[in-house]
């Protein structure tokens, strides 16, 4: 692919994950930067080195905005989203996740000049490996049917009923109090929605599965909230789970390696080095010692407990009544203590065979870039 001749639309492009996409397609692609559009809600300095990157200001909602936004495009990256673990957000969140990218199908099906969609999903669309600490794959992992379930619906088709039935005003009063993990229902249902598009419509689209991103200039809560409270020493237990953990600019190399080779309809877990699925007591470990070697006067505990789960689902209780009375953002709430209470271990092996894809940095070296992004 000759990245130099494409016209890119990276849409979420001032976000963590979509600035990198557009730095990797510059440093490492040699795409052009003047051929660059971003489309983005807000504003951010992410890209201010970059001064010749069109921005086109607007919301993924606003449908004749997105198809603005895709006028004489060739290329687009959908890596806008809502990753909040708040249960007060799962409507608006459901509206960006699933309703936004529903327009942004639609806005690349209109377009006569787009050729590809890359659409950045999560591998929490997948279902939980089993048993506790086995690592998933594509394959292995079904939303639907594996055990312990963490998403409410029981099949593609009920969750592609309740995104139509959103769309189209029918859904039940309060239907966004469906379920508890608004974050995994919203990406499955949208998921679902991309493969239809594939399916019944012909959209040559590729889906990418990334981990959890670490990184310089991060915007996710979670990664952020671990560092300052491992910092500041407020961390005096931790969940029994873990995650894949990626560095950002490893995910962003992924999502172009998905665009130049993925299989049209294929989806593709990308994430970090098979010893970065790890434990949550293994990751405050490993950032407590990052920060030890950048502050080697700190003292800065590096022993996590573990918290059983009846515990931690009492405290998230009492810190979402807390947090709630002062109107603060939920940095703890039911959801994640759930979603935290399992090993979400996940394998890169189809990128690698696929695509050619395999990740260079370690979340140790993602923690120290973050630190240093974050003083």
């Amino acid at each position: 692919m000759d990245w130099a001749r494409e016209k890119v639309l990276v849409i979420g492009g001032s976000g963590f994950l979509g600035a990198n996409i557009v730095h990797h397609l510059v440093a490492t692609a040699v795409a052009v930067p003047g051929n660059i559009r971003t489309f983005s809600n807000r504003a951010s300095h992410a890209l201010d080195d970059l001064p010749d990157i069109e921005r086109l200001e607007g919301d993924i909602l606003d449908p004749a905005r997105l198809e603005r936004a895709c006028e004489d495009r060739t290329l687009v990256f959908h890596a806008a989203g809502s990753t909040t673990f708040d249960p007060r957000l799962r409507r608006q969140q459901w509206m960006t996740n699933v309703e936004g990218t529903r327009n942004v199908l639609n806005a690349v099906l209109a377009s006569p000049t787009v050729r590809r969609l890359c659409y950045t999903s999560t591998v929490n669309v997948l279902g939980c490996p089993w048993p506790d600490g086995s690592i998933g794959t594509e394959e292995s992992c079904n939303p639907y049917t594996s055990r312990p379930k963490l998403h409410s619906f029981s099949s593609p088709e009920e969750a592609l009923a309740l995104a139509d039935a959103v769309n189209q005003g029918r859904a039940p009063p309060f239907w966004w109090k469906r379920g508890g993990l608004g974050y995994f229902d919203s990406k499955l249902a949208a998921q679902e929605l991309v493969n239809r598009a594939a399916r019944d419509q012909g959209l040559d689209v590729v889906s990418v599965l990334p981990g959890t991103c670490f990184g310089p200039g991060s915007e996710n809560p979670g990664p952020e909230f671990l560092l300052r409270a491992v910092l500041e020493n407020r961390l005096p237990v931790v969940p029994r789970g873990g995650l894949p953990l990626a560095h950002v600019e490893d995910v962003a190399r992924g999502l172009v390696l998905a665009v130049e080779k993925g299989r049209s309809g294929a989806s593709y877990i990308v994430s970090g080095p098979p010893d970065d699925n790890r434990r949550f007591a293994d990751m405050a470990r490993i950032v407590a010692e990052v920060i030890r070697e950048k502050e080697p006067g700190r003292a800065i505990r590096v022993g996590f407990p573990v918290i059983p789960g009846v515990l931690a689902w009492l405290a998230a209780s009492v810190a979402e009544a807390w947090q709630e009375s002062l109107g603060r953002p939920f940095t703890l709430s039911r959801p994640a203590v759930r979603m935290s209470h399992y090993a979400l271990f996940y394998s890169s092996g189809r990128a690698a065979r696929e695509i050619g894809y395999s990740p260079e940095k370690s979340f140790r070296e993602a923690v120290r870039a973050m630190y240093e992004s974050l003083r």
